[in-house]
């Protein structure tokens, strides 16, 4: 076998061109920045939806037991209050910013709704829920069928 001194190449070093090396180069780093940027990303948690709940219904305490039950499916009810007018026939569901995947999902978790786009980037919540009377009716005939274990799905 040959030794080389301290100058001298093994024979396949020049085999291979400087432009094959700083390729190589070049793959290593970007490689390394998607690693990092990849583990970056898998620490930062999906946070849960916020979600604002209005009572339009009419009906005293449906905002209050609408919220316990979006909060046991997993959402982040930040705001419950009253809407504008308390004769809304149907619950709507409106995207205030984000994808609206993500109406439809409160709108699913809920198990009633018409998912809407409206934004509004005054308001610091994803989702606002306005609950319409379709939801008290549903409520009561739940109740009254004797199935009061059974959610608003």
């Amino acid at each position: 076998m040959k030794k080389w001194g301290k100058r001298a190449r093994p024979p396949w070093y020049h085999r291979v061109s400087p432009l094959t090396w700083g390729t190589l180069v070049l793959l290593l780093a970007v490689s390394a920045s998607v690693a990092l940027r990849t583990a970056r990303g898998l620490r930062q948690l999906p946070r849960p939806a916020q979600v604002q709940v209005l009572n339009g219904s009419g009906a005293p305490d449906l905002a209050r037991v609408v919220t316990d039950r979006l909060r046991d499916r997993g959402l982040d009810v930040v705001a419950v209050g009253n809407a504008d007018a308390s004769d809304y026939p149907q619950t709507l569901v409106l995207l205030r910013r984000g994808n609206l995947d993500v109406a439809r999902m409160v709108a699913q978790r809920l198990g009633t709704g018409v998912p809407l786009l409206q934004r509004d980037p005054t308001l610091l919540v994803d989702v606002t829920v306005i609950l319409g009377r379709d939801l008290l009716e549903r409520a009561q005939s739940l109740a009254e069928s004797g199935s009061e274990g059974r959610s608003l799905e």
